[in-house]
């Protein structure tokens, strides 16, 4: 291994530490939300419709996590009072979801803080976006390879 291996090695485990650094700048989760069910409440805030409800099966869709994954999701966030299930008007075989008033502002909290990020970013161009998260993600698959080789050795 030469000296510009390691700088290299020393640079990734830098940004690494960075990275974490971000996500630690990030506003903390209220009690008993998890991340994900961030990502179920940003769909729902996209594909909701003029009642500001959404289909169960939609949600799955634009969130790209399985449906019986989402039930279990709504499932949570309806037991924080963030979600309530109606029927459907036309047919009271279909459920969809909507925010109760405290899910409301929580989606308008997180459309804020999204709108932001999105300002802040702009100088970032697409390609580099793209790169990064691809980066990333290689980064990730290299040494979760490597720790499992480490724990076999």
């Amino acid at each position: 291994m030469t000296s510009r291996d390691l700088v290299n090695q020393d640079a990734i485990l830098d940004a690494l530490e960075t990275a974490k650094a971000t996500l630690n700048l990030l506003p903390k989760l209220p009690p008993n939300i998890k991340p994900v069910h961030i990502r179920v409440l940003i769909a729902i805030y996209r594909i909701r419709d003029d009642t500001g409800c959404a289909r169960i099966t939609d949600i799955a869709k634009t969130s790209r996590l399985l449906l019986p994954n989402v039930t279990k999701l709504v499932n949570e966030i309806v037991s924080l009072n963030i979600l309530e299930k109606i029927s459907s008007a036309s047919d009271k075989r279909r459920v969809l979801v909507r925010a109760t008033p405290d899910g409301e502002q929580y989606m308008q909290y997180i459309q804020f803080l999204r709108q932001r990020f999105e300002e802040e970013l702009a100088g970032i161009n697409e390609t580099d976006r793209r790169v990064m998260i691809v980066t990333i993600n290689k980064v990730f698959k290299a040494i979760k390879r490597a720790c499992e080789e480490i724990k076999d050795y």
